[in-house]
């Protein structure tokens, strides 16, 4: 029995001396976070790897990566550098297997693991950690689950949505492009932050360009204008309620009206004609034009429409009328031309002024000129 019990000893003392002996993975592996096309570094460290091998394996796409050293994906070349590379730092008894992953694509994240090959070891009891690679992502806007038009009736509540996607999620956050506040509930804010942008009670004045912005720290953020449209009779306003001009003398007038309304109006223009009104068409006396071009004057929505009056005569000298009308109304807004003796506009002749040299000569010239014929002929 002694010597059966001696022996019993020796061979759990043995297997402990064994045991001890095996590799081990000593450290964590740290999670790898880095943007995309940038280079991702992951550490294994083993104690007592002795002739043992190291291997990383991608476990998204079920693949060996690297047996050692050597790399064990094909056609790995990328811009003359190699996609994977395993570097080895030795210490008195550790070893570390670095993999390095190169131009980062959003496919490379997921988990990897580094397993010990031990010789003469079932596979079931080969030493593995895990370790992860998050793979950074710019912010991009899913234009299809993104509301570019909303239109509404006036008093309804509606939403418009930002759908983003990007790695780490995007905070979204939705500002009005005028500067105006966001109608929400309960009090209007300059700032919200939601994919979701409630729209409460909307009215006139919600009309207009809407911006949400997907953010999540890695630049460029992305960014997306939806169009708020109200329906609505429409709204006309001029730049003038009066325009003068001097007549018989190849000047024009230019007379301005400012239109709203959604869905956008037809304008029209009329004057008065002895005691009615007549409808004026576009033609060699009158020039009729919708501006395109952006102008900080105008509101949300506004169209800016101007009706140039040329070579102005005494029968130009009236009223007009600048008409917007949808099926939800129409409105009206009048400009009166009227005579001056001097020409009106920024078009207008201009004389050399009065402080240039040359004019002032010209000027003691000429009365120089005129006093001695007058002498001449006393």
């Amino acid at each position: 029995m002694a010597f059966l019990g001696t022996v019993l000893i020796t061979a759990l003392s043995l297997a402990c001396y064994v045991s001890a002996q095996q590799p081990e993975i000593v450290d964590e592996i740290w999670p790898e976070v880095q943007p995309i096309g940038r280079t991702g570094r992951i550490n294994c460290t083993v104690a007592r790897l002795g002739e043992n091998t190291v291997t990383w394996y991608h476990e998204q796409y079920s693949q060996t990566i690297s047996v050692g050293e050597t790399i064990e994906v094909k056609n790995d070349i990328l811009g003359g550098l190699r996609k994977y590379e395993v570097q080895i730092r030795r210490t008195v008894d550790r070893v570390t297997y670095m993999l390095v992953i190169r131009r980062l694509r959003q496919q490379d994240a997921g988990n990897y693991t580094c397993t010990v090959r031990i010789q003469s070891v079932s596979d079931n009891q080969w030493p593995r950690k895990r370790g992860s690679l998050i793979v950074q992502v710019a912010p991009t806007i899913r234009a299809g689950d993104t509301t570019a038009v909303l239109q509404v009736n006036r008093g309804e509540n509606s939403s418009l949505q930002c759908a983003a996607t990007g790695i780490p999620y995007p905070n979204i956050t939705w500002t009005r492009s005028d500067g105006g506040l966001l109608p929400v509930i309960p009090n209007p804010v300059a700032q919200y932050r939601s994919p979701q942008l409630p729209l409460v009670n909307v009215d006139i004045q919600h009309m207009g360009v809407y911006r949400c912005v997907a953010d999540n720290n890695i630049k460029p953020p992305a960014e997306h204008l939806a169009e708020v449209l109200v329906f609505h009779a429409p709204k006309t306003r001029v730049v003038q309620d009066s325009v003068g001009q001097a007549q018989n003398r190849r000047f024009h007038a230019k007379i301005e009206c400012i239109v709203q309304g959604h869905p956008e109006p037809t304008v029209t223009w009329e004057r008065v004609v002895n005691t009615g009104r007549v409808r004026i068409t576009d033609d060699d006396k009158f020039d009729i034009n919708k501006q395109t071009t952006d102008n900080q004057n105008l509101k949300a929505m506004e169209q800016w429409y101007t009706m140039k009056i040329k070579n102005v005569q005494a029968n130009d000298y009236t009223t007009y009328f600048c008409i917007a009308e949808n099926n939800f109304g129409k409105s009206n807004s009048t400009i009166v031309l009227f005579e001056t003796t001097e020409c009106q506009g920024p078009n207008c002749p201009s004389l050399p002024p009065s402080s240039s040299p040359s004019f002032i000569l010209t000027l003691m010239t000429t009365l120089l000129v005129t006093m001695v014929h007058v002498l001449v002929h006393l």
